[in-house]
C-alpha cells in the first residue's frame, strides 16, 4: 500500500501558533494595536520573532486573523439559531443565552472587539476594514431573517426587520461595555435574563392590545 501523500499534522507547530494567537491576543486586547509589537508578542509565547513571522507575514495579519475566529464563533451561534426548530422568539432568547456564555468563555476576544472599535480603521489596509464590514452584514442580516420570521409567526410588531436587528446588536453591545469596565458588580446573566422578561411582558402586552383594536 501506497503512504498517503496528505500532510502530517505536526503536534510542535500547532502549539506554537496557539501559544502565539493567545499572546497576541492577550496583548491586543489588554493594549490595542497600534500599541503592542510583534516582538512583544513573540515574548509574550515564549519563541522568537523569527518563528512568529514564519506564520503570519504582518502583525495586522495576525491581528485580523483573531478578529475573524471572533467573528466565526459569534457568525456560529447566529446561524445555529437561525436553523435550530421553534419560533422566532425561542431562538431569539436562545442566542442571548449563548452569546452571554460566549463571552464568559472568551473575555479578552470581546475585549479585542471593542479596542479594535477604538482604532482608526483608515489605518487598516483596505481589504480589512472591508471584510469587517461584510461581517458585521451578515450578522445583521440573519437577525433580520429571525426578525422577519418572528413578525410572520405574529410574535413580534409590524416593525422594520433591519432596525430592530441594529437595536438588538446596540442592546447586546451596551451590556459589553457595562460588563468590561465593572464585571465585579454587573452581571451580565442575570442582565440577559432581565432583558428576556421585560421583553416577554412587552411583547405580551403588545398582543393584548392587539387582539382588542
Amino acid at each position: 500500500m501506497g503512504k498517503s501523500l496528505g500532510l502530517r499534522k505536526n503536534p510542535a507547530k500547532d502549539e506554537r501558533e496557539q501559544a502565539f494567537k493567545q499572546a497576541a491576543l492577550k496583548l491586543f486586547s489588554a493594549k490595542g494595536y497600534h500599541k503592542t509589537t510583534m516582538s512583544e508578542i513573540a515574548m509574550e509565547a515564549g519563541f522568537g520573532k523569527g518563528t512568529l513571522y514564519w506564520y503570519w507575514k504582518s502583525k495586522e495579519e495576525l491581528y485580523f486573523a483573531l478578529v475573524e475566529e471572533s467573528h466565526n464563533e459569534f457568525m456560529g451561534l447566529v446561524s445555529e439559531a437561525a436553523e435550530r426548530e421553534g419560533s422566532a422568539l425561542e431562538k431569539l432568547y436562545w442566542l442571548g443565552n449563548e452569546v452571554v456564555d460566549l463571552h464568559y468563555r472568551h473575555r479578552d476576544y470581546t475585549k479585542l472587539s471593542w479596542k479594535m472599535r477604538a482604532e482608526e480603521l483608515e489605518a487598516f489596509s483596505p481589504q480589512y476594514v472591508e471584510k469587517l464590514r461584510r461581517n458585521s452584514s451578515e450578522i445583521k442580516e440573519k437577525l433580520e431573517e429571525l426578525i422577519a420570521q418572528g413578525i410572520e409567526e405574529e410574535l413580534l410588531p409590524q416593525v422594520d426587520p433591519y432596525y430592530m436587528a441594529c437595536m438588538l446588536l446596540g442592546l447586546i453591545e451596551g451590556m459589553e461595555i457595562q460588563w468590561l469596565e465593572d464585571s465585579d458588580s454587573f452581571d451580565l446573566r442575570k442582565a440577559m435574563n432581565m432583558v428576556v422578561r421585560i421583553s416577554s411582558l412587552f411583547l405580551d402586552n403588545a398582543r393584548e392590545a392587539a387582539g382588542k383594536g
